[in-house]
């Protein structure tokens, strides 16, 4: 499974760079990011690291967007932060730099239209496939992810976008954090028992490969 993602983000990125022309955005993200799993199980933006990304999109059309998006996420978490008597003892903590690279259909629920002196903007969910990876304490995983994100975009004239999103990584395995999930294995949910990943960013974009004649979902009203 992870060789078929590697191969596709391998194969369809190139393409898109290719056949982009006045309808590519790249741009850069800023946010952070926070872990859930076995040492913190329910909090959102526990212990938030530095997030920074870079975004390359492909406007199919005013409402669909094929994205790629290459984010750096600083994770770590302590049993010490937790009152609960069990994780005191335990006393497990790790931190780890994690490397995401992501491939994802996005739908735009209002039409977004890049225009001279226009203004446009829409709430978004996108969702793909995803590979990650990370090193803990000298140990390197490569993880197969599912991403999730939800946001909002927003056009500024003829070239520039701004948005917000919130994105989710919902890992296939439960290594990232170090801790092993200790039920019996018959109890084990393959769904519930792994890790996630979670970061919120602002990301800017602007349209690369202009060319004179603009597609017709982009000419002026």
């Amino acid at each position: 499974m992870k060789k078929r993602i590697i191969s596709i983000i391998v194969l369809v990125f190139p393409s898109m760079l290719l056949h982009s022309q006045s309808k590519a955005d790249l741009g850069i993200a800023l946010g952070a990011g926070y872990y859930m799993g076995d040492i913190n199980p329910t909090i959102p933006f526990y212990s938030p690291g530095i997030d920074l990304g870079i975004t390359f999109r492909h406007n199919l059309n005013m409402r669909h967007v094929l994205k790629f998006e290459a984010n750096y996420v600083r994770l770590r978490a302590s049993d010490a932060d937790f009152i609960d008597d069990y994780q005191q003892r335990r006393n497990a903590s790790f931190a780890t730099p994690a490397f995401d690279f992501a491939l994802q259909f996005e739908f735009n629920f209002l039409p977004l239209k890049f225009a001279p002196r226009k203004v446009s903007f829409s709430p978004f969910i996108s969702s793909g496939a995803a590979l990650d990876f990370a090193t803990r304490s000298q140990v390197k995983s490569l993880m197969v992810s599912w991403p999730i994100a939800i946001g909002v975009r927003t056009t500024l004239g003829r070239y520039w976008s701004l948005g917000i999103q919130w994105n989710y990584r919902k890992l296939f395995n439960d290594r990232i954090d170090g801790v092993e999930n200790e039920v019996p294995a018959t109890m084990k949910s393959r769904w519930h028992n792994n890790d996630w990943f979670s970061f919120a960013n602002l990301f800017v974009t602007y349209k690369v490969f202009t060319t004179k004649q603009e597609c017709p979902a982009y000419k002026k009203e």
